[in-house]
């Protein structure tokens, strides 16, 4: 047995409340899950990022415990503990998470009433495989004037540091176009919440470079009840693009929490950019009331509210308005505005889930709109 698993049952008998004074107790081992899941001892410790030896501080305990759920490797079962020998005084931090199911098959599909043009996606994720914090996804798309195909794969720890590396790689063909673009960046976590990336690869026939720097804090993901998460993000070739987003979650009356996001994005120095350097946007992402990819710029911003009620177990009514703007097609010569607005529905049931979002634009027949349908299994 490890020496952490003897320490634990040792000082079974001494568990206390979760109160200590400050400098009152060291941190004596890593942290470990109440019940080991699937997840490796060593994977978990380096995941929660208490570090043995240091001074016991009770807010890294909220910290690491809201950072572990955000990676949906993890459920929450209870509270976490601490164990103590009280004559040494040092403690061991305890986490009661149980595995969540993190292998999903999604298919969605999206129906402009108006025009009739539709959009499919088919996407498989495969996450923390074999408990080693691993990442895996592939997928693809097909609409009326374009196709895709696109694979990730995330390797944690890279050369036994904390920090992750990303691998991307894009198939994409459009307007008889094609492209194939491949891209890593290192990931380094700055604390619980602040995260940083470098990175570059290979796009549009072009070598280019990134980096991004995002906070975030909400408390569940994939619905998140209160938090902020917000990015900063920029790719440099012959050109600049950069951009920031930003979600922040608020209940305000029992059930309802409301949602406030903005985004802006656009590509210096102002010129005419060939079509593919161009921002492709549309759809569930950026502008919910376009079909998905469907606008070409080098400039756009959106802010958007979402009233969402969650009364039913886990479920999630939306009733949101967005507002938004583009640079038009080239040669860029004004903006283009965007006002949609409309009703959504996602229903977790067991190990699967299904999302309904119907989206109004400014002007449009109530029957001219856009549905969009999901269904996402777990296995």
């Amino acid at each position: 047995m490890r020496v952490w698993l003897i320490g634990v049952l040792a000082v079974a008998l001494y568990a206390m409340p979760l109160h200590i004074e400050s400098n009152e107790a060291w941190v004596w081992n890593a942290a470990v899950q109440y019940k080991k899941g699937k997840t490796d001892s060593a994977v978990f410790a380096k995941l929660a990022q208490i570090k043995p030896g240091t001074i016991a501080d009770l807010s890294q305990i909220q910290k690491a415990e809201s950072s572990l759920l955000r990676l949906g490797y993890f459920s929450k079962n209870g509270e976490a503990k601490l164990y103590r020998i009280a004559n040494r005084n040092r403690i061991v931090p305890v986490f009661d998470l149980t595995d969540a199911t993190a292998n999903f098959a999604e298919a969605s599909f999206t129906y402009n009433a108006e025009n009739g043009d539709f959009n499919g996606l088919v996407m498989v994720q495969l996450m923390n495989i074999a408990g080693t914090a691993r990442d895996f996804s592939f997928g693809g798309e097909n609409a009326k004037n374009y196709r895709s195909a696109e694979i990730f794969y995330k390797e944690p720890f890279i050369f036994d540091l904390s920090g992750s590396l990303k691998l991307h790689g894009e198939f994409l063909e459009y307007d008889s176009t094609r492209q194939r673009n491949a891209d890593i960046k290192y990931f380094q976590k700055l604390g619980w919440e602040w995260q940083y990336s470098v990175g570059g690869g290979y796009k549009n026939d072009k070598l280019f470079s990134s980096l991004s720097l995002g906070f975030d804090s909400r408390d569940k993901i994939p619905l998140a009840f209160k938090g902020l998460f917000t990015e900063i993000f920029a790719e440099f070739s012959k050109f600049a693009a950069m951009g920031l987003s930003g979600e922040y979650y608020q209940p305000f009356f029992e059930n309802w929490t409301m949602l406030l996001a903005a985004k802006g994005f656009g590509m210096l120095p102002a010129k005419n950019y060939a079509k593919e350097d161009l921002f492709f946007v549309g759809g569930r992402n950026d502008f919910i009331g376009l079909q998905p990819r469907s606008i070409r710029t080098r400039a756009y911003g959106l802010s958007e509210v979402d009233f969402q009620w969650h009364g039913l177990k886990n479920s999630a009514l939306h009733v949101f308005g967005q507002n938004g703007i583009y640079r038009n097609n080239p040669p860029f010569r004004g903006w283009e505005r965007v006002l949609a607005y409309g009703l959504g529905w996602e229903q977790g049931i067991s190990n699967a889930g299904i999302a309904i979002y119907y989206t109004l634009m400014q002007g449009i027949s109530p029957m001219d709109g856009l549905l969009n349908m999901s269904v996402k299994i777990g296995f």
